[in-house]
């Protein structure tokens, strides 16, 4: 006696293709769920709170990158090098805009910025004027902690699904303020300190990766 064919295999190989795709997709948005939903254990939110210790610990830092830049259909790569003093930030841009160069320096709150010609404003709303100049809005605020794989809020205030960790303690995904950063590779820089290596951060409008190719510390580590 012959046993009929399962149902699957007797349907049209277009349809049995499409159910199993389905399947498939269903699956893998189910893992990647569970995977952002799982709150940290308290091993890595330990491990956490000391390489969030040694990386607060550093006042004057810098690091030269490469930078991809893409807002809507167009897009541009150039370089981001940072110098921090204290509360005090010197980055250098260079990419596909007009003026080529942009230098900013001074805090958040306001900063001197000057484009490739030479032309120089002061500005106390520096992310205004930097989309004004490269067509990118950037929370400069919070940049300084992002690049450094630290959120800008306390990790406690967040919800679990906001944020993940990975087993040494260090930020592998960040949503925050309407942007989502993931950090897919660390560098050690010295003995207790490892630092990001490549950075995505994006929203609706713009997305920028970052390669940092040089990270150089000049503070000490407790």
């Amino acid at each position: 006696m012959t046993l009929p064919a399962p149902l699957f295999l007797r349907l049209p190989a277009a349809i049995a293709l499409t159910l199993v795709l389905l399947l498939l997709s269903g699956c893998a948005a189910l893992l990647d769920r569970d995977d952002r939903d799982e709150p940290p254990s308290t091993e890595q939110l330990t491990a956490w709170d000391e390489h969030r210790q040694h990386i607060e610990a550093l006042n004057d830092w810098e690091f030269e990158s490469r930078a991809a830049v893409r807002t809507g259909v167009t897009g541009g790569s150039g370089s981001l090098d940072w110098t921090q003093v204290g509360p005090v930030s010197a980055l250098s841009l260079r990419g596909p805009f007009d003026t080529g160069q942009i230098s900013l320096t001074g805090t958040a709150e306001r900063m001197l910025i000057t484009d490739g010609k030479g032309n120089s404003r002061v500005s106390s709303d520096p992310v205004a004027l930097l989309e004004e100049q490269t067509g990118w809005r950037v929370p400069l605020d919070r940049l300084q902690r992002w690049v450094r794989g630290l959120p800008t809020e306390p990790l406690a205030e967040l919800r679990d699904g906001d944020f993940r960790l990975d087993d040494e303690g260090r930020l592998v995904r960040l949503s925050e303020a309407d942007w989502e950063l993931s950090y897919e590779r660390y560098r050690d820089v010295s003995e207790t300190v490892a630092l990001p290596h490549f950075i995505e951060m994006k929203n609706e409008d713009v997305r920028i990766r970052l390669v940092i190719d040089r990270w150089l510390l000049e503070a000490s580590d407790p």
